[in-house]
């Protein structure tokens, strides 16, 4: 459809670019919303599906192993580490079985088993914190998720802040995989 002049008409110069402009804004903000967050699928790069719950016995003990970053968020110079050595004590002396990463420091939560995964969360460490003008901000958390497969621990370590007055949140991810050491 075009006017008598030859131009379209001039809803389709003004709408039409409008329109596109509010779907550009939906489509991003959708996006944003749900923070390019992952269902509890494989993770790409890992081999660890979600399974049935493990014997004890296959999780108690000493793991260790190496993480791929998959996720670096709000730091500055995209400063997260490509790879990171890690390390599990797995407890299951009661019942839930408790875990530790690193060092004491990072506490001694529940490994609870939930939609074919193993997940745990706690505080990083205020010394390890990621800063925030000089002072470690206290909302820093890690999470892990984890599968057994194959007398293996596999899936995602991850260490997270929320948004603060003066300081943008921070995300960092790694896909794990583990071994009984």
């Amino acid at each position: 459809m075009t006017s008598p002049a030859g131009r379209p008409p001039r809803w389709a110069t003004v709408a039409l670019p409008i329109a596109l402009a509010g779907l550009v804004v939906v489509v991003v903000g959708a996006y944003l919303v749900v923070g390019g967050r992952r269902d509890a699928g494989p993770r790409p790069g890992t081999s660890f599906p979600a399974g049935t719950q493990a014997p004890s016995s296959e999780l108690e003990g000493e793991w260790s192993g190496e993480g791929a970053l998959t996720r670096c968020a709000g730091y500055e110079d995209d400063g997260c580490p490509r790879t990171l050595s890690i390390t599990l004590a797995i407890d299951c002396s009661g019942d839930p079985c408790t875990v530790t990463p690193f060092e004491p420091a990072y506490g001694e939560p529940p490994l609870r088993f939930e939609d074919g995964r193993y997940r745990a969360a706690g505080p990083v460490p205020p010394e390890l914190a990621p800063t925030c003008g000089g002072v470690p901000t206290r909302s820093a958390l890690w999470r892990l998720e984890l599968t057994v497969v194959g007398g293996r621990l596999g899936g995602t370590y991850e260490e997270s802040t929320l948004q603060g007055f003066n300081c943008g949140a921070t995300g960092v991810e790694w896909d794990v995989a583990l071994d009984r050491t």
